[in-house]
């Protein structure tokens, strides 16, 4: 399990706890967690325009927790 944060396009930040955060062809930013029987299941979708950035929480550089971002244009997955 991660900590995605994503910036909102209205100003605010959702932060959301995920097994993976990805954008698809289309431009939207899915995320999703897996079932007890490996099957992923998407917990939320937001529409390209809807979000202007997002970051995963993980080890940056020398072991410090961070808030790492992700790319904004082209198709992606984040675990």
């Amino acid at each position: 399990m991660a900590v995605f944060m994503l910036q909102l396009a209205d100003g605010a930040d959702a932060l959301v706890e995920a097994d993976a955060a990805g954008r698809t062809a289309s431009g939207e930013i899915v995320l999703e967690r897996t079932d007890r029987h490996g099957r992923a299941e998407r917990l939320r979708t937001y529409q390209a325009d809807a979000v202007t950035a997002v970051y995963r929480r993980s080890p940056a550089d020398g072991g410090l927790y961070s808030w790492i971002p992700q790319p904004s244009d082209g198709t992606w997955w984040c675990y």
